[in-house]
């Protein structure tokens, strides 16, 4: 069991150092902070409220935004009890189950302490994903509640929205300021601004590595808990990216009912995704995602495979 262990242990590591940077470096800015204005304080606080506040009703705004629909038990029987049995696995209760009336393939999780946690799956994803690949990524997703990863990520995010946020305020004030004697003190807040908002842009691009690694720990949940998770996640994965691009998703959808069962990435594709590298361009462009490359999400799945059959 502890051999089991072993491949997720640099992964926690990464994790915890990540996250550790990000509180590390809002601390010492904070803390440099403290000895300023009491207007700039007022604003750091007024910035600290306000993410905080979103972060409690981003459950209800996301119910509006996608006219999410609750599902019970006889709507989608196999899916409510794949999301229960999965829950109780991982030591939950049950969350929420939610239908998003979109085409494209996904599922999300969300919650927040007054909302409780919801899981939504998209019309696209149950007429697209055979039904082992969709409990696998019921799986993952239940993975990132179980990690708490809204919780995690919130913190993660809203530090430096914070700081841009505040950057930009006071960027915006210096602009109003006049006569002789502001001028010097519109120079430095001009370039406190400016500093607050690099400083915001490098939580950010560590928030999305955060965020990154995240997805990773939530595929292992996925593999840890579904039987044969990581090859069902693997097929799960190739069949959203081959469903979502335009040139076979429309022959993907328009062919399922002639087909004796729902069609599955096959194990060749999965070894053709793996074995792909991508470009410089495309590994740069990896740097601003929430989530990593499917290259990448596969090769690790397929590590997992011996671990957890």
């Amino acid at each position: 069991m502890a051999s089991r262990g072993l491949p997720l242990l640099g992964l926690r590591l990464d994790m915890l150092l990540t996250l550790s940077l990000i509180i590390a470096i809002s601390t010492f800015i904070f803390t440099l902070l403290l000895g300023s204005s009491a207007g700039l304080i007022g604003g750091l606080a007024l910035a600290l409220v306000f993410n905080a506040f979103m972060w409690m009703i981003s459950p209800y705004l996301l119910l509006g935004m996608y006219r999410l629909r609750e599902l019970k038990r006889s709507d989608i029987p196999w899916l409510h009890d794949t999301v229960q049995f999965l829950a109780e696995k991982s030591g939950l209760k049950m969350p929420k189950l939610y239908l998003a009336p979109i085409n494209v393939p996904n599922a999300f999780a969300f919650g927040s302490p007054i909302f409780g946690y919801g899981v939504a799956v998209t019309e696209g994803l149950l007429r697209n994903l055979g039904k082992d690949e969709v409990e696998a990524v019921i799986g993952h997703e239940i993975g990132h509640i179980k990690h708490r990863d809204m919780h995690v990520m919130m913190v993660a995010t809203a530090l430096p929205s914070v700081f841009m946020q505040l950057g930009r305020w006071i960027m915006v004030s210096s602009m109003y300021s006049q006569g002789g004697r502001d001028r010097g003190n519109s120079g430095f807040a001009l370039l406190l601004g400016s500093l607050l908002m690099v400083v915001g842009w490098l939580l950010y691009l560590l928030a999305l590595r955060l965020s990154r690694l995240r997805e990773f720990y939530a595929d292992a949940h996925s593999a840890m808990t579904v039987e044969r998770g990581a090859e069902k996640l693997q097929r799960a994965l190739v069949s959203i990216v081959r469903s979502t691009d335009p040139r076979r998703g429309e022959q993907l959808v328009a062919a399922k009912a002639l087909m004796i069962s729902d069609p599955t990435a096959s194990y060749s594709e999965i070894r053709e995704y793996m074995e792909r590298e991508p470009s410089l361009f495309e590994r740069i462009a990896n740097l601003f995602s929430t989530h990593p490359r499917i290259e990448e999400r596969l090769r690790r799945l397929e590590e997992l495979k011996a671990l957890y059959p």
